[in-house]
């Protein structure tokens, strides 16, 4: 109880001590003036002013991209869009108005004039809202229109007159099937035969010479070129066979027996291609008459050698080599005085070698003894 009177003593003289104390009057900072707020309200209507004077010019400027942007979409054929009247849009002051409504007229007015601005607007918030709107409409409705009469100039307008191309020619150029004979195919294969052997390609050389040889067998170039290329790749027997089935076909044709009688004389076969070459008697190829020449001499069949250097000697009278088988085919035939003189004859003559002229003088000598 002590603690609780001693607690209540101690507020009691708190109480005491409050109410002694003397009331003092409070510092109020004064109202401010009439002048003051009149400063307050020219700041913010300057502030005011120039937003619009940048919105304004934003405005402007967005209106003339818009229009340069139309003109150039705009077709050169089409007529020009007729120009709407621009409208200034005063959508602005009423700010000012609705923002300062107690400032005085004639303090706003002396500070707009040392701007290059028009006069404020009169006009309340909702005229000016109004005006916006049909500013608005109207610019819609006069870009819709002149876009409209755009569009309609170019439907009404009549195309380019297009010329009609000329209808091509009839074409002259006609494709018809021609069947080749037997000899335009061989002429063909046997192109294409050139045509391998020059790339040596000896294998498809020849089929397209049998392909030749089908087509007109007694073609005897291709014939021999057959012949040849079986005897390079090793197949002698069938190079022997393509020309004894070309003499069956062309007998008389000495081109095809001197051909197969060098083959059989590679082949070590003298006497099988001296039957060949006996065969025709008269002939006019020199070749021919020498191979068989030879060959009789060789095999000493005297009378066929003997015919064959006369008939040599009448192609060409100036070869000292047919002189002298002419002269070893007489000596052999036993007329001594003809081969004397066939002899020296050879001398004479060219297309001798030292050998054979040694050989001459030796015969002579030997024949010049046996006379006397």
């Amino acid at each position: 109880m002590s603690e609780l009177n001693r607690r209540l003593s101690a507020l009691a003289q708190q109480q005491s001590r409050a109410a002694d104390i003397a009331l003092e009057p409070a510092t109020i900072k004064p109202i401010p003036t009439h002048r003051h707020r009149t400063v307050v309200a020219i700041i913010i209507g300057l502030l005011v002013i120039a937003i619009i004077i940048v919105f304004s010019k934003s405005w402007h400027q967005s209106t003339s991209v818009t229009a340069k942007k139309i003109a150039v979409i705009a077709q050169p054929e089409v007529a020009p869009i007729p120009a709407t009247t621009s409208v200034k849009p005063a959508v602005v002051a009423a700010a000012v108005t609705s923002v300062t409504p107690n400032v005085a007229v004639v303090d706003v007015k002396s500070s707009l004039a040392e701007l290059p601005v028009a006069e404020p607007a009169v006009e309340t918030a909702e005229i000016e809202q109004e005006l916006a709107s049909s500013y608005e409409q109207g610019y819609d409705s006069g870009y819709q229109h002149a876009l409209a009469e755009q569009q309609q100039n170019i439907v009404v307008a009549s195309p380019p007159a297009v010329k009609p191309e000329p209808k091509p020619l009839p074409s002259r150029l006609s494709i018809q099937t021609v069947a080749l004979t037997t000899s335009q195919l061989a002429d063909v294969e046997y192109r294409k035969a050139q045509k391998a052997l020059r790339q040596a390609n000896s294998r498809q050389g020849i089929i397209h010479l049998e392909a030749v040889l089908k087509y007109r067998p007694q073609w005897v170039t291709a014939r021999q070129k057959l012949a040849a290329l079986y005897y390079g790749r090793g197949n002698d027997r069938q190079a022997v066979t393509i020309l004894q089935q070309g003499l069956q076909l062309q007998p008389n044709n000495t081109e095809l027996r001197l051909t197969l009688a060098k083959l059989l004389v590679n082949e070590q076969q003298q006497q099988a291609a001296f039957v060949v070459l006996q065969q025709p008697k008269n002939v006019d190829s020199v070749a021919f008459l020498a191979m068989r020449a030879g060959l009789a001499h060789q095999l000493n069949h005297t009378e066929l050698a003997l015919a064959s250097y006369q008939q040599l000697l009448r192609h060409d009278p100036t070869d000292g080599r047919w002189w002298l088988g002419l002269a070893i085919a007489q000596e052999r035939n036993q007329q001594p005085a003809l081969a004397l003189a066939a002899y020296r004859n050879g001398l004479t003559h060219s297309g001798l070698s030292s050998a054979s002229q040694q050989f001459i003088q030796q015969r002579i000598m030997a024949l010049q003894t046996k006379r006397s």
